[in-house]
């Protein structure tokens, strides 16, 4: 089959490996989203670094960290520190992240779990 399609074994592997994730991230690529370019859908904001919802705090490092800044920065108006998306989950982030969740009436802890990332992805409240 792979042989038809004109296809190796290892294009067939990179294109297994590029199946973008149904809902929120896919609907953000399908729209010609880049990393670090926040966009908004029905579903909420994506940048375009990581969809899902998984526990962050302070010390994380990674894709998971710059989506929380790039939409800390981008959709909410936030500043992370100086450095800005720079993937690591320092105290500026998790200055803003308190912030965010005082607004939106979350218990301030500085961690993101599922109810702060609705607030991240969910529409800004007037600061």
């Amino acid at each position: 089959m792979l042989k038809r399609a004109g296809l190796s074994v290892a294009a067939a592997a990179v294109l297994a490996g590029a199946v973008v994730p149904v809902g929120l991230a896919g609907e953000a690529f399908a729209a010609g989203a880049k990393a670090g370019v926040c966009k908004s859908s029905v579903d909420g904001t994506y940048c375009g670094y990581y969809s899902g919802s998984a526990y962050t705090d302070r010390g994380d490092a990674g894709a998971k960290v710059k989506e929380i800044q790039a939409l800390l920065i981008q959709h909410h108006g936030y500043s992370v520190g100086p450095k800005g998306v720079d993937g690591y989950f320092g105290a500026g982030t998790e200055s803003a992240v308190k912030r965010l969740q005082k607004r939106h009436g979350l218990k301030a802890d500085g961690i993101v779990g599922a109810k702060t990332w609705g607030a991240l992805r969910g529409e800004p409240l007037d600061h």
